[in-house]
């Protein structure tokens, strides 16, 4: 009489092996689990999802061109308009309509203010207004004239406000999101490869080769990149030097902010090619490893098929950490003047400068700040994402 295997009886078989299957979780499906129940963290990502979206389409979403202003009539730092959504003469709710503004001197402060003229014509809020003469392209690719809302001219609706040029702040913060939203983004991604790829490889082969990258870390960490990049912008533009002969002054927005996000990524991949380094050092001796070199598995798909990606977890938080230093950054070199060019392009730092301006009084203009909330919300944003995925990848804190 033949004895079942215990062992044997309760293993699944057939259909029940594709239960279990179905049954376990990734750990790509854990984190998200865990991401999801950090409710903080899972708001900041739908916020930063709907502002990455409104950069991406700011041109459909804004009612004016980036550098769209018209010299008459007048409407340098005109304020806010208001939309009316009754009818002043029933009560009842109507279609959202803007008045006509005209500029006035105040007798006591001789400041320019503008006053509804409601004995005027109405101008509705028009949605889906063809421009032909404001063209935009979506995503750098399809071009297209449609805007969201507009109104007929002479009318216009500034929901945010003009500068002291009169351009919309409204469209600028939404073209500004574009520069720097993405700026973060990109000089991250240049420090990852670098940091990621440097630290593998001192850590895999150890001595020589680690002391090597080691030193240049060193090295790298020792120039203040914030500094670097003045200097650097400041070379570029002067006309007695030769390189800004060269190529300094003639560089667009375009090549600006691709030397930007060069130098960024360039001089911060110090700190995570140190703890990649750490961690492989570890890894490295781990049987996994020993058994994909017993193997015959060469030296590159060990490092990058085996020990990089135990590494995912914390890159993942550096990841949305570090962006925000970025954002910081370039905002920085564009309120001094040392970013793109305000001829081509816009940024929040360049729309906070005009805040500072020369004869500009922040008490009778204080919407010209308003460039500061996206970067605070973005910064903010992206912490409390880094703040949800570190606790989503620390077993310890799962719930």
């Amino acid at each position: 009489m033949t004895v079942p295997n215990p062992s044997q009886s309760q293993m699944p078989k057939g259909k029940d092996v594709a239960k279990v299957a179905v049954g376990g979780k990734t750990q790509g499906r854990i984190v998200w689990e865990q991401f999801r129940k950090h409710h903080i963290a899972l708001v900041g990502l739908v916020v930063l999802l709907l502002m990455y979206v409104a950069a991406a389409f700011a041109g459909f979403l804004a009612p004016y061109g980036m550098n769209e202003y018209r010299r008459t009539p007048v409407s340098a730092f005109m304020p806010p308009t208001t939309i009316h959504w009754t009818d002043p003469e029933t009560g009842r709710l109507t279609r959202p309509f803007v008045y006509e503004f005209v500029s006035e001197r105040d007798p006591v402060t001789r400041q320019r203010v503008y006053v509804e003229n409601t004995d005027g014509p109405r101008y509705p809020i028009q949605f889906f207004v063809r421009r032909p003469n404001q063209t935009y392209r979506i995503l750098g690719i399809w071009q297209s004239d449609l805007r969201l809302f507009g109104v007929e001219d002479p009318a216009r609706v500034f929901l945010w406000g003009t500068n002291s040029l009169g351009k919309d702040l409204f469209t600028r913060i939404l073209y500004g999101g574009q520069v720097s939203l993405t700026i973060g983004v990109l000089a991250v991604w240049v420090s990852l490869t670098l940091g990621l790829t440097f630290g593998v490889i001192a850590g895999f082969y150890g001595g020589l080769v680690d002391d090597f990258f080691m030193r240049l870390v060193e090295v790298l960490d020792a120039i203040p990149g914030l500094f670097l990049l003045i200097v650097l912008a400041t070379l570029l533009k002067d006309p007695r030097n030769p390189l800004a002969q060269l190529f300094g002054l003639q560089m667009t927005s375009a090549q600006t902010f691709l030397m930007i996000v060069m130098v960024l990524g360039f001089v911060s991949w110090g700190g995570l090619a140190r703890t990649i380094r750490s961690l492989v050092l570890s890894l490295r001796e781990m049987d996994y490893a020993q058994a994909a070199k017993a193997l015959g598995a060469s030296e590159g798909r060990v490092m990058f098929r085996h020990l990089l990606p135990a590494t995912a977890s914390y890159v993942m938080v550096i990841l949305t950490l570090a962006i925000p230093g970025f954002i910081l950054t370039e905002v920085g070199l564009s309120f001094l003047g040392l970013g793109p060019s305000e001829l081509d392009s816009a940024s929040w730092g360049l729309l906070l400068r005009d805040a500072t301006a020369r004869g500009v009084s922040i008490q009778f203009v204080p919407w010209l700040l308003i460039p500061g909330i996206p970067i605070f919300v973005a910064v903010l944003c992206w912490n409390l994402v880094g703040d949800g995925l570190r606790d989503a990848f620390d077993p310890k804190k799962r719930r």
